[in-house]
């Protein structure tokens, strides 16, 4: 019995999860946020639509129009139908990512599909502050792990 239970914790321990934590820096403040010890900021005060993220910069493609992004000059994001902030694409080295909600008009739990599967989540129902991201992004270059990222960000400004 001993041996069986030693094997089972064993097994447990080996067990790797991804699930990783996307936070605001400071309460009701969504202009910074903290992901895999890296912080993420809007370039301006009050101003969305520019980000840097670990030497990384996200821009809307037209100031204020947050259907579209773009990250250097290999990653894009765009809403797949305009104006509907439910279903989102990433495009970038050859890779594509299909991020959308999990159930209509609740954008609380999304899934991600594609190149990379996984689940983003609020952490408690109806705050947006703090997110978990069950995605495996180690085969993801830098900035389609920001671009995936940053879509509960947008979701979080936008609630």
């Amino acid at each position: 019995m001993r041996k069986k239970l030693i094997f089972l914790l064993l097994v447990l321990s080996t067990f790797t999860g991804y699930s990783q934590r996307l936070s605001t820096t400071f309460l009701n403040d969504y202009s910074r946020w903290q992901f895999d010890g890296e912080s993420i900021r809007s370039v301006f005060i009050d101003d969305y639509n520019q980000w840097t993220y670990n030497g990384l910069r996200i821009q809307s493609v037209f100031n204020s129009d947050f259907n579209q992004w773009r990250i250097g000059n290999d990653v894009t994001i765009h809403t797949v139908f305009t104006n509907d902030f439910e279903e989102w694409i990433i495009k970038g080295y050859g890779k594509s990512i299909r991020i959308e909600t999990t159930f209509n008009d609740d954008r609380e739990r999304w899934t991600v599909s594609g190149d990379v599967d996984g689940v983003m989540r609020t952490v408690f129902s109806r705050e947006f502050d703090r997110w978990e991201i069950d995605v495996d992004f180690e085969e993801l270059p830098n900035d389609l792990q920001f671009a995936s990222v940053f879509i509960a960000i947008l979701t979080s400004i936008n609630h």
